[in-house]
């Protein structure tokens, strides 16, 4: 029996989570069955969970319910059993398990994050890959990191690429048709997403009424904040939306002129993926993982140059017909991520486990 560790089900929808939710829905789609085991607690209403089997089992929250509580429900369940686990580390004393690496930005950059979190997952992350059976990725970039850093035998790894839901392909036509007179940026307020570097660039922002929107939520394992961010934008041009809904998210994407992300570090990087499939253009960081997603379906540029990054928005603000070829090249990208597909990969990766059995 496949058992789920589903305590993302109780944090908000960050890029992790939404992996977390959407092999999920998609192993729920293709018929696999599976258990969602969640902590006590309330389920965060961005999830629809109707489908899941879910079991709200043990004591404790977050780190302590993982670690404890439910490593000694697990070994008390009878019969073959494998237990997954989709977002940043999985219960060490369980060995018949699956853990996800999504990247490693807290061993190459530790001073992006909290100290209690660069201690926590520097120290427990080599140890919960040692008593896996399998450590999944997001991208052939990530699987080469982690053999670099932590040593780990590359059969052991395998990369389930992240997806779009299928709902953010379906265009608004209203909203397609209405283009609003803003570039979007899209990502959690981190110091590796890079934006004291894209607010300085969109000073140099030719369109005077062009605006800046940032949709994305504060955690507090980063070490930045967003009030050293909002002390940069007094003119006016930058709008803080904060969190939004997907139904909001996939409208602000539609009506975006243009979508910017100069990440300074990825594992995957859904958020280019997600306004290419909303027929935005988009100009992305030069990273390997980023070309790894977007190909030729982008415009690059050097994240630490905020003039280049201005250089590569004031194109596509003033290049229509460069805009069109983006986006017919972007819908094209997309379709080869897909969820269910990355679905078949983790079902392979499970039956290979049981028949080495």
């Amino acid at each position: 029996m496949i058992y789920i560790n589903g305590r993302f089900l109780l944090q908000n929808q960050t890029g992790v989570n939404r992996f977390a939710y959407e092999l999920c829905r998609a192993l729920a789609e293709m018929g696999v069955p599976f258990i969602l085991c969640c902590p006590p607690g309330v389920i965060k209403d961005c999830y629809d969970v109707s489908g899941f089997s879910i079991w709200t089992c043990g004591w404790g929250k977050s780190h302590l319910w993982e670690q404890i509580s439910l490593p000694w429900i697990f070994h008390r369940i009878k019969g073959e059993k494998v237990l997954l686990n989709f977002t940043g580390l999985s219960p060490l004393f369980v060995r018949k398990k699956v853990m996800t690496i999504h990247d490693l930005a807290f061993w190459v950059n530790p001073k992006w994050y909290s100290l209690s979190y660069r201690f926590l997952y520097r120290l427990l992350t080599p140890l919960c890959v040692f008593t896996s059976m399998k450590v999944l990725t997001v991208s052939e970039f990530s699987k080469n990191e982690i053999i670099r850093l932590l040593g780990i035998d590359r059969q052991k790894i395998v990369v389930v690429y992240n997806a779009v839901p299928f709902f953010f392909r379906i265009p608004t036509v209203k909203n397609c048709m209405e283009k609003g007179k803003y570039v979007l940026a899209v990502s959690s307020i981190d110091p590796r997403k890079n934006f004291f570097t894209l607010l300085r660039a969109f000073a140099y922002v030719k369109a005077k009424d062009i605006k800046l929107y940032i949709i994305g939520g504060e955690d507090k394992i980063y070490s930045a904040s967003i009030r050293g961010l909002e002390k940069m934008t007094k003119s006016g041009k930058v709008k803080w939306l904060g969190r939004v809904s997907d139904d909001e998210l996939k409208q602000f994407y539609e009506r975006a002129l243009c979508f910017v992300y100069p990440s300074l570090y990825e594992g995957f990087g859904i958020p280019p993926l997600e306004a290419m499939s909303c027929g935005t253009p988009t100009v992305v960081s030069a990273i390997p993982p980023i070309k790894e997603v977007c190909g030729n379906a982008a415009l690059y540029v050097n994240p630490y140059d905020e003039k280049d990054i201005a250089e590569k928005i004031n194109l596509l603000i003033e290049d229509a017909d460069l805009r069109k070829s983006l986006i017919v090249k972007g819908y094209e990208r997309c379709q080869m991520f897909d969820w269910h597909r990355s679905a078949n990969i983790l079902i392979n990766v499970v039956e290979n486990l049981y028949s080495e059995k």
